[in-house]
This record gives C-alpha cells, structure tokens and sequence, in this order.
C-alpha cells in the first residue's frame, strides 16, 4: 500500500512495516498505524528508522536501538500491559527509543529513555512504557556478533563503557570460514567489514569512531589502506596512527582496532 508523508511524500508500505499503537502515542491518542522505515542516505546498518503516522501525513518519530545510547532495559510489564500488545513472551519483545534533532549539531540526540517502546515483533503491537526513574547504563557490556571474526584469544569482539565502545583489533579474517582472505586489498576490506560489524553490534557505525589504528607489516601500503578507509568512514575522519610492524596474528598483512563515542 502507498501512504503520502508531509515530510518523505509517498511511500510505499509493506503489512510487516506497519506497528500498532491500540492505545496511541501521548500527545497523539487518536493515531494508531504507523510505518517503520530507513530513511536514505543512511550508512549500513542504518542508525536509527523513521515512525511515520499512515493516519497523519505531517506526524512522523525517529525511533533507534536505545543499545546504541548504551542502554540495556530490564522492566517488567503489567498484565494489562501485556494483554494490550499481546505479549505472552518476553523474547518476542523489542524496545526503542524517540529521539529529537539537535538543531545545533546536526546529530541525534536521545530523549525519553524513561519512555521506551515496547513492540511486540509478533502481533506487530506497541505501547510507551514509563518508567520511574531514569535507567542507568551498565558499567560495562560485552559485544560480540557471528558478522564478525570469533575471538581467538581470551579477548572481547568489543567492549562498552558508557558511550564509548573500544573495538578490539581485527585482521582479514573471513567469519564464515575463519581463514585469512589472500592478498592485502583482500584483508584491507575484509578488516573493516569485521570493524563496521562489530561497530554495528554495539548499536553505532564506523562514524562514530574518534580513533583509529591501524597496523601494516609493509607501510608501503598505507596508501591502500587510505583508498578503502575512505569508503567505511564520511568526513570528518577520525583521528588515527599507522604503525610498521613485524608480524601480525595469523600472518596477517594488516590489523585495525578503532574506539567510537555515541549519543
């Protein structure tokens, strides 16, 4: 089905895309239908999705992974709560947060975490859930993602603290096989595309980092690297260092570790 949007102008609409709020939105209680989508220009994955009203063609909330703000929810829901969504398993439940633009800067900022979504990714149903006190982020969590190359020492794919998440370092590893992808071009994409999943696990992407290193065992092909660092990160780049090495895990060619900073 096709919906017109002030902001988008028509979209086209698929029956999976479309959540449900029985009980509307505070502010919005007489609009129930929404469409979730990815809005263009957008990295992959993208950072957060678009929550347009199909009943309003002018309402529409940017809506994103609240892991990417460093926050892992642990609430309970009331029966009532439940019944209204249709929610019988809580593993069939999917929470979000709102986020507003921060005119100043250009980037997302997170508003409501007192106020997650909760969606039931069954019925397709959702309601705003809120919560006495502001949740507080985890000291530290572990990421780990099958996208990326297992750990293959007593080390984390990631860690974060607070808002920053230190990715550890990565070599042309393939995730599928665990075998070293042959030539350097070869390992230089296939470092970063272990980079950018293990980023995306955390909930951010390779533009959020603010370091980057980067280690060669023959800087002559730092420029190489250059080319292909070029295509996974947008200006303005990060601040970086190359390093000439010996030798690598694995007898690698090249390693990359990266730390990022979101919200």
């Amino acid at each position: 089905m096709k919906i017109d949007s002030l902001t988008f102008g028509s979209l086209e609409v698929s029956p999976e895309h479309i959540i449900e709020f029985p009980q509307g939105l505070p502010g919005f209680e007489n609009l129930h239908r929404y469409s979730l989508f990815y809005p263009e220009g957008q990295g992959d994955p993208a950072t957060f999705l678009i929550m347009q009203s199909i009943e309003d063609p002018a309402v529409a909330f940017d809506v994103a992974n609240p892991a990417r703000f460093g926050y892992e929810y642990q609430f309970a829901l009331t029966d009532e709560q439940c019944a209204t969504i249709g929610l019988t398993n809580a593993a069939d439940a999917v929470v979000a947060v709102m986020l507003v633009k921060d005119i100043t800067s250009g980037l997302p900022t997170c508003t409501g975490l007192h106020a997650p979504l909760v969606i039931n990714s069954r019925t397709l149903q959702g309601l705003q859930v809120y919560l006495p006190h502001d949740p507080s982020p985890p000291r530290r969590q572990i990421v780990s993602t099958a996208r990326a190359p297992a750990a293959i020492g007593p080390y984390s794919q990631a860690v974060r603290a607070g808002n920053t998440i230190y990715l550890s370092g990565q070599i042309g590893l393939d995730p599928a096989t665990m075998k070293m992808v042959e030539g350097i071009d070869a390992q230089i994409v296939r470092v970063f595309e272990n980079l950018k999943a293990v980023a995306a696990a955390s909930g951010a992407t390779l533009n959020d980092a603010v370091k980057v290193n980067i280690y060669l065992t023959d800087l002559a092909n730092f420029v190489k690297v250059n080319d292909v660092m070029a295509q996974y990160l947008a200006e303005p780049y990060p601040a970086r260092a190359a390093v000439g090495v010996k030798e690598l895990p694995r007898g690698a060619l090249v390693e990359a570790d990266a730390i990022l900073v979101v919200g």
